[in-house]
C-alpha cells in the first residue's frame, strides 16, 4: 500500500470514528392508512398494523417505501451503507431508489443508520450495513457493500433494528432476535452475541416489536408488553432498574395497540387513543410536565387523548391523533419539535403547519411525517441530509450572504470568520457549539475595527488588528482568551494582555498563538499536549512565550499541535494530537522539527496529516505518527503549480496560480465542490465553474474561496451553518422533503401534488 492510499485509509477511520461521537437512533412509522382507519379495526388487527413501517430514520440517512415495494433513501454516509450499492457510493442529500429493490413491506433502520433491515412479501428479512456484532444476521460479523438475505428466517410479518441488534416476528407468533447481547437485548438469557436468528426466551403470541439501543420491547397479542436488556433508567417498567436476560412483563398495560422505544425510554399506545411513558425522562420525553430523571412504571403522557400512531426520536417523541395532526414533546435543542423554537416541551404540542398525516418518524435531531397527500415533511437537524431538504451540504459553490470586499477568511467545525475591506470582522455559524444557535448569515463582530487577520478555535476566535494588537472572544474554559482569567465565556472581544507587535495569529482547539514581528511566537490557553511550548503541561490565561523557536514566518495550529513555518523554510511542530500521544506520555517536549521538509512556504494541518506547500508549486505530505514511526514527507501526486493548500476532514485542497481549485479525497459531504459518484479518489480533479481565487480556507466539512473581487463562495457540509449562504441545516418548522415524485396508494387531489407523478416501482 502507497503511503497516500495508507494515509486516506487512516483519515476514513478517523472521519468515521468523528461521526460514530454523534449520537444516531432510528425510528419507525404506522402504515399509509387514514388516521380514521388505523383508529378501527380489532385489536389484534390494530396491533398488526402498527408492526409496519413504511418510513424510517436514523441521524444518519431516512428510508420510505414507494409503489411495488420499492425502497427511496437520502441522507448522508457511504452509499452501500445505505443499500444504494454499487450503483451509488456517496449518500444524497434528496431522495434516490434503491436499486433492484422491489417486493418490501416494511423498512426499520438501526440506531446512527448502522444498519437496515426490510421485510419482503415473501416473508424473508434483507439487511445490509454494519455489522460488526452480526445484527445482519447473516452468520458473518463482515460488513456487507451489499443486502443479504438473514439467515434460517421465513415467515417473518415484522421487523426492528436497534442500535446494533435485530427483532423479526414471525407468522407463527415466536420473536427471532440477533446481533449485539452484552446487555442481554437478545432475550436469550445469555449475554452472547448472535450472527443469525435465536428464539427469544418464553414468547408467543408476538405481533410487534421495538428494538432500542440496549434493550427491546414486544407486544403480545392479548394486548400486554414485554421487555427485556438494559434497564438502568427503567426502561423494562417493571419497577426496577435490574437488568434482565429474559422478558419480563410491563405491569399495569393493557389493551395496547402499538410500542416504541428509543434511547432509554420506553412507549406504548393503547386502544383508547391513550400514550404511556416509562424510563429516562432528563429531557421530558415522557410527557407527564416534569424532567425525570426517571419513571420505573409507566405513566400517562398528558393532555393527549385520541392518538392512532407513535414515533419515538432519542429524546422526543411523535403522536399522531385521528384527526391528522402531530403532536410533539421533550428535548427541542434542534428544533427537533417543530414549534418554531428551540427550547425544550415536557407537555405535547401541536406541530403547527402540516395536516392530513398518515405516518410518522423520529430520530435524535429531526422528525419526518408523511401525508396523505403522498408528500413527506420534515423539521429539525439535517446534519447528514436525512431530511432530504438538500439544504445541508452544498455540491458545488455558493456565495456567501451579504460579504463584499473580504481581504481574509478563517474556518473551523463551528465558525467562520472574515475580515472585510474596512478591517471590521463578520462570524456565522454555530460559535458555542452544539447545542447552540446557528447564525446562517454573517454578522458583524461588535467593537472591533482595524482588523487585519482572524484566526477561529473550536469554540472562540482571535483577531490582530493593524496596530499589533490582538482581540479574543468566546470560550475561555482553558484561558484561551489570554485575559488572564479561566472560564468565563466572554461574546464581544477585549484585548490579549501584554501583547503588541503581532502579525499573525492561529488556533487550536483550546489554546491560541500569535507570531512577533520579531520572528517569535507566543502562546496561551490549554496546555495538556506542551502545545504552548513553554515546557510545561500547565495552562496559560496570559501569553507565555515558546521556547527555543525564532526566525518564524507563518504560524497554523489544530486541534493540540501547534505548527511553525521558519524563514528559512523548514517546518516545526510542538504538541500534539490524540493520535500521537498517549496518556501515559505526558512529557514536555520542545517544537521538533518535521522531517523531511524543506523550502517551505505555507502549512495547513488537519491531524493527523500535515501538507506543506513548497517554493516551486508542488505539495507534500508528512504524517504526524508516533515517536519513531514517523515517515519521511512525500509529494501529493499530480498538484503542481499551488500556491496555497489546505485540508477538509476527508480531502486536500490546492489553490493553483492561474485562480484555479483542485482537489483530492473523499466527497460524502460535497468537499469536493461537484457532485461524484464514488466516495473517495485520489485523482486530483478542479472545481468547476470557479476562477479567480485568491486564499482558501476550510475546516472538518465544508471549504472556502475568497475570489479576486472581493467576495466569498463556500461548499461541502454546513451540518453547523458554516457556508454562510443563509440556509441553515437546522429547520424549526415543517420543510417539504425534495421527493422526485408522490407515494402511490394514498388519497390524492392536493393541489400541490396534483400534476406530480408517482413512484411507480418500475420506472
Amino acid at each position: 500500500m502507497t503511503r497516500t492510499a495508507w494515509f486516506a485509509m487512516e483519515l476514513l477511520w478517523k472521519v468515521m470514528m468523528v461521526l460514530a461521537f454523534a449520537l444516531g437512533v432510528s425510528a419507525r412509522a404506522e402504515p399509509p392508512l387514514e388516521p380514521e382507519r388505523l383508529a378501527q379495526g380489532s385489536l389484534e388487527e390494530r396491533q398488526r398494523q402498527s408492526a409496519r413501517y413504511v418510513l424510517t430514520t436514523s441521524n444518519s440517512h431516512s428510508m420510505v417505501l414507494g409503489e411495488g415495494g420499492s425502497i427511496w433513501v437520502w441522507g448522508g454516509g457511504r452509499g452501500e451503507d445505505l443499500g444504494i450499492a454499487p450503483e451509488y457510493s456517496a449518500g444524497s442529500a434528496t431522495p434516490v431508489r434503491m436499486p433492484r429493490m422491489q417486493g418490501a413491506v416494511s423498512v426499520s433502520t438501526g440506531g446512527g443508520g448502522g444498519h437496515s433491515l426490510a421485510l419482503m412479501q415473501d416473508g424473508t428479512v434483507q439487511a445490509w450495513g454494519n455489522n460488526y456484532y452480526g445484527q445482519l444476521g447473516d452468520g458473518t460479523t463482515a460488513t456487507r457493500t451489499a443486502r443479504v438475505t438473514v439467515l434460517g428466517l421465513t415467515g417473518a410479518e415484522a421487523v426492528a433494528a436497534g442500535s446494533q441488534h435485530s427483532l423479526a416476528v414471525r407468522q407463527d407468533g415466536t420473536l427471532w432476535a440477533w446481533g449485539d447481547n452484552w446487555r442481554g437485548q437478545l432475550g436469550d438469557g445469555t449475554t452472547t452475541r448472535r450472527a443469525t436468528p435465536a428464539q427469544v426466551l418464553g414468547l408467543t403470541g408476538i405481533v410487534a416489536v421495538a428494538a432500542s439501543d440496549y434493550h427491546s420491547l414486544a407486544l403480545k397479542q392479548d394486548g400486554t408488553v414485554w421487555g427485556w436488556g438494559d434497564n438502568g433508567f427503567g426502561q423494562l417498567g417493571d419497577g426496577t432498574q435490574q437488568r434482565r436476560l429474559t422478558p419480563t412483563q410491563v405491569p399495569g398495560l393493557t389493551d395496547v395497540v402499538a410500542i416504541d422505544s428509543r434511547g432509554y425510554s420506553s412507549y406504548a399506545l393503547r386502544a383508547d387513543g391513550t400514550v404511556w411513558a416509562w424510563g429516562a425522562n432528563h429531557q421530558g420525553q415522557l410527557g407527564d410536565g416534569g424532567t425525570g430523571p426517571v419513571r420505573l412504571t409507566p405513566g400517562r403522557v398528558q393532555g393527549l387523548p385520541s392518538v392512532v400512531a407513535l414515533a419515538a426520536g432519542h429524546t422526543h417523541v411523535l403522536a399522531l391523533r385521528a384527526d391528522g395532526t402531530v403532536w410533539a414533546w421533550g428535548d427541542n435543542s434542534v428544533g427537533q419539535l417543530g414549534n418554531g423554537s428551540q427550547g425544550g416541551a415536557s407537555l405535547p404540542r401541536k406541530v403547527r403547519g402540516v395536516h392530513g398525516v398518515v405516518a410518522l418518524a423520529a430520530a435524535a435531531g429531526h422528525s419526518i411525517v408523511l401525508r396523505r397527500n403522498g408528500t413527506l415533511w420534515t423539521w429539525g437537524h439535517n446534519q447528514a441530509g436525512q431530511m432530504g431538504t438538500g439544504t445541508d451540504r452544498r455540491t458545488s459553490p455558493v456565495r456567501v450572504v451579504g460579504l463584499r470586499d473580504v481581504r481574509a477568511v478563517a474556518s473551523r467545525p463551528f465558525q467562520t470568520l472574515a475580515v472585510r475591506g474596512d478591517g471590521s470582522v463578520w462570524a456565522w455559524g454555530s460559535p458555542q457549539g452544539f447545542g447552540g444557535g446557528i447564525q446562517a448569515t454573517p454578522r458583524r463582530v461588535p467593537g472591533l475595527t482595524q482588523a487585519k487577520g482572524v484566526a477561529a478555535g473550536s469554540l472562540h476566535a482571535l483577531a490582530v488588528r493593524q496596530d499589533g494588537t490582538v482581540w479574543a472572544w468566546g470560550d475561555n474554559s482553558r484561558g484561551q482568551l489570554g485575559d488572564g482569567t479561566v472560564g468565563e465565556r466572554r461574546d464581544t472581544p477585549a484585548p490579549v494582555q501584554g501583547l503588541s507587535g503581532v502579525v499573525e495569529v492561529a488556533a487550536g482547539d483550546y489554546h491560541s498563538l500569535a507570531l512577533k514581528h520579531d520572528g517569535t511566537v507566543w502562546a496561551w490557553g490549554a496546555n495538556h499536549f506542551s502545545q504552548l511550548g513553554d515546557m510545561t503541561l500547565e495552562d496559560r490565561p496570559l501569553p507565555v512565550q515558546v521556547q527555543g523557536l525564532a526566525g518564524v514566518a507563518a504560524l497554523s495550529g489544530s486541534v493540540d499541535l501547534s505548527v511553525a513555518v521558519k524563514q528559512d523554510g523548514t517546518v516545526w511542530t510542538w504538541g500534539s494530537d490524540w493520535s500521537v500521544w498517549t496518556w501515559g506520555d505526558q512529557m514536555p517536549h520542545p517544537p521538533a522539527q518535521a522531517e523531511g521538509l524543506s523550502e517551505v512556504v505555507a502549512v495547513s494541518v488537519l491531524a493527523p496529516s500535515l501538507l506543506a506547500l513548497r517554493a516551486d508549486g508542488t505539495v507534500w505530505q508528512w504524517y504526524l505518527g508516533f515517536e519513531g514511526d514517523q515517515w519521511p514527507a512525500w509529494p501529493v501526486d499530480g498538484l503542481t503549480g499551488a500556491v496555497a493548500v489546505t485540508s477538509s476532514a476527508q480531502t486536500t485542497q490546492i489553490l493553483r496560480a492561474d485562480g484555479t481549485v483542485w482537489n483530492t479525497g473523499g466527497n460524502l459531504y460535497g468537499e469536493r465542490g461537484f457532485p461524484t459518484a464514488e466516495s473517495y479518489s485520489l485523482e486530483p480533479a478542479q472545481v468547476p465553474n470557479l476562477t479567480g481565487v485568491v486564499a482558501l480556507s476550510s475546516e472538518s466539512g465544508s471549504v472556502h474561496a475568497l475570489r479576486a473581487d472581493g467576495t466569498l463562495v463556500s461548499w461541502g457540509h454546513n451540518v453547523h451553518g458554516t457556508i454562510g449562504d443563509g440556509v441553515s441545516p437546522i429547520h424549526l418548522e415543517p420543510t417539504r422533503v425534495l421527493m422526485p415524485c408522490r407515494l402511490a396508494g394514498l388519497a390524492s387531489g392536493e393541489d400541490d401534488v396534483r400534476e406530480q407523478r408517482r413512484c411507480h416501482a418500475d420506472d
